[in-house]
């Protein structure tokens, strides 16, 4: 959001106008198909998307080129430049992949991925329609994992919806989490009288309706929906656990990060505006009880964006160095994403052969057919057992071979519950 722009003022109110009339004319239909296989994908326990929501001009867009290492989303200075949401699969840095693809001698290293989406600005009173809220709240329901963007700079040149100099972080992150909490009341609102008749002849709808309930009074009282989930249901809404299409629909459900913006200057160490709302976000989880589904990271959308533009490893760290980062490895974008494979409840199942070493994300708790199935969806339905090596182990002795001798090779079958690091051999 930190880009300037002499855009004319006509030509940016007939963009606007442009755009506000095509949000018309879509409101009253149906969903984009991506989107209706986005919750489809989600209620199958599958999605690994994640949206980047927030005010106009956070630096959203920014962000989303940064994850995608190059400007293939609008970053204009006007409210609304994104109206479809931006869609990339990101590859997630393991140094364990790299290390392993030396060791073994194979061609290439393929990350594991997973899905980022940019969704357009919401505003206050995004609930009811305002600006184009009610498509692009329909939008944040189709994602896993919420990355809530707030301006922490102070800029007259770029705009906001409030105030582009005196600034406050903690009313913005609350006026985009009580949209969405009244976003959540309207479908919970909706859907309880459903689920109250099912529950009369289902068991598993009758189990769940007091948490159900819980969330509804939850909501009513204008709280966020993860403050009436029992813990051991909200870390495992990602993974695990069985895949609940109600809650599942809930924003304020999702697994959320909070990234403080930050101007490129404040990239190290943050300033007071992060501070500020940093704690107000720690203390207002620890009170709930919902630390567990949610983070904190401070980031420089500017400089995030303009590093991954270059191309020179050497230049890139000199770079980086000039704003207080040591390297490459105290960026912010591969903390987030490490992030965003925790709370999805994701681990890493590694295959590697000669032509290539690559992760692949399949769920906490998966077994070994199950794992196999991310692969190659018939290996699942064929699999009897395989040869399962530890990461570290080839890592110590350095070879397969060795590891064989040392008796480290383990055969296991479609029972065996995958561990994060567990090495499939290719060949």
């Amino acid at each position: 959001a930190q880009h300037r722009t002499n855009t004319p003022f006509v030509a940016v109110v007939s963009i606007m106008l442009g755009r506000f009339a095509e949000a018309l004319r879509s409101r009253s239909a149906l969903p984009a198909p991506g989107i209706l296989a986005a919750v489809g994908q989600q209620a199958r326990g599958l999605n690994k998307a994640c949206g980047l929501v927030g005010y106009p001009n956070v630096g959203k867009s920014s962000l989303f080129n940064a994850f995608v290492g190059s400007t293939v989303a609008a970053a204009e200075n006007f409210p609304f430049c994104t109206i479809e949401p931006n869609v990339v699969k990101v590859g997630v840095p393991d140094p364990r992949l790299d290390a392993l693809a030396e060791v073994c001698g194979a061609a290439k290293v393929v990350q594991a991925q997973v899905e980022i989406r940019d969704i357009a600005g919401l505003i206050k009173g995004a609930s009811s329609g305002a600006g184009m809220g009610n498509a692009f709240l329909s939008q944040i329901r189709g994602v896993q994992v919420v990355f809530h963007v707030v301006r922490c700079f102070s800029d007259a040149d770029v705009v906001h919806v409030e105030d582009p100099v005196n600034i406050d972080p903690v009313k913005e992150y609350e006026s985009i989490l009580e949209e969405l909490t009244i976003a959540d009341l309207e479908y919970a609102s909706r859907r309880l009288p459903q689920l109250r008749k099912k529950a009369t002849t289902s068991s598993d709808v009758a189990k769940m309706l007091p948490t159900y309930e819980a969330i509804l009074k939850a909501l009513e009282d204008g709280q966020p929906a993860r403050t009436a989930i029992p813990a051991d249901d909200s870390t495992d809404v990602g993974g695990v656990r069985p895949p609940d299409e109600f809650m599942m629909q809930l924003i304020t459900a999702k697994p959320t990060v909070v990234l403080a913006n930050v101007s490129a200057d404040d990239a190290a160490k943050g300033n007071s505006y992060s501070a500020r709302l940093a704690e107000y976000v720690r203390a207002k989880a620890e009170a709930s009880g919902t630390s567990a589904s949610m983070r904190f990271v401070v980031v420089s959308a500017q400089l995030e964006a303009e590093v991954s533009a270059l191309d020179d490893e050497d230049f890139r760290n000199e770079y980086l160095q000039s704003y207080g980062l040591e390297s490459t490895g105290q960026r912010a974008l591969p903390r987030v994403l490490a992030e965003s494979q925790g709370m999805l409840r994701l681990i890493s199942y590694l295959t590697v052969g000669e032509q290539e070493a690559k992760a692949w994300f399949v769920p906490k708790g998966s077994k070994a057919h199950e794992a196999a199935g991310a692969i190659h969806g018939d290996f699942t339905k064929n699999f009897e057992q395989a040869d399962i090596w530890s990461c570290d182990d080839l890592l110590k002795l350095k070879s397969k071979a060795a590891c064989r001798k040392a008796g480290l090779v383990k055969q296991k079958g479609k029972d065996y519950e995958v561990q994060d690091g567990d090495v499939r051999s290719e060949e």
